[in-house]
């Protein structure tokens, strides 16, 4: 019998288009919310653009994002929907964070503690719910350990698609450690670190904590177990930009709280 982890089936690949043209792959996941459905990704994915700078990343702006789903048949097959991103007056049809203001220049304006705006969105998905071919897999609906401990120095696995959808369709887990203080997250850029190297195709991967064994709780306690526990712990959204190839190589995860923030304040971008 095959053996899928259940974590592997939340995983969406992505492929933004413009105009019907493909210009790059992405990752992203679902989330539901009060039975609605919504594709969680980076702000620099539907937008074509860089989250620091506002600088455009292609030649052209995206306009759909093409997503593959498992089939309901569960043959390991993946069935493509396209997701309008923008209306017909080229409105966004995400949602960002509430606390995201951007000027007439797209540049990034200021917010309390450094923060530049989370590189995470929210895009409600109509009907998709009520497709008999495929299967949508909320990350949310899987049971997650919550007492599993988050701390520095831990591994984590970032599920993504660093070659864009290759056959079957299932996604890498590229393992990478913990690089900063998780509790100081929202004192600092509002978003942790993590020490691993990885490519453009794994941004809007969800991250976990994975435990095997002897698993170590947020209070301190530890817990032996047969199976494995997991813990969903957030938003990859790429690396940090250097100037040099050899630099540390950092990247960025915005903490799963910020998900159901972007959800409940329901604020279009402009």
């Amino acid at each position: 019998m095959t053996k899928i982890d259940p974590y592997s089936l939340t995983t969406v690949p992505l492929e933004q288009l413009a105009n019907g043209n493909p210009l790059a792959t992405a990752t992203g996941f679902i989330w539901r919310r009060r039975d609605q459905n919504y594709l969680i990704t980076n702000w620099h994915v539907v937008t074509g653009k860089n989250a620091a700078t506002g600088k455009p990343l292609a030649p052209a702006r995206p306009d759909t994002l093409r997503a593959s789903f498992n089939t309901r048949s569960m043959n390991f097959g993946k069935e493509a929907r396209d997701i309008p991103i923008r209306d017909a007056g080229q409105n966004p049809l995400w949602y960002i964070e509430a606390i995201r203001r951007r000027t007439d220049d797209n540049e990034l304006s200021p917010a309390p503690f450094g923060l530049k705006g989370c590189d995470v969105v929210a895009i409600p998905l109509r009907g998709l719910g009520s497709d008999t071919d495929i299967n949508l897999y909320p990350i949310n609906v899987l049971k997650s350990d919550s007492d599993l401990a988050v701390r520095i120095g831990m591994d984590v696995f970032i599920l993504g698609y660093p070659f864009g959808n290759q056959s079957p369709g299932f996604p890498v887990w590229k393992r990478g450690s913990i690089a900063s203080e998780p509790d100081l997250t929202r004192l600092g850029t509002g978003y942790m670190l993590v020490d691993t190297a990885s490519r453009p195709g794994m941004s809007g991967a969800p991250v976990i904590r994975r435990s095997w064994g002897m698993h170590i709780l947020e209070n301190g306690a530890f817990s032996a177990d047969s199976t494995p526990q997991s813990k969903f712990i957030g938003i990859y959204s790429g690396r940090l930009s250097t100037f040099d190839k050899e630099d540390a190589q950092l990247g960025m995860v915005w903490p799963a709280d910020d998900i159901e923030n972007i959800i409940d304040a329901a604020k279009y971008d402009h």
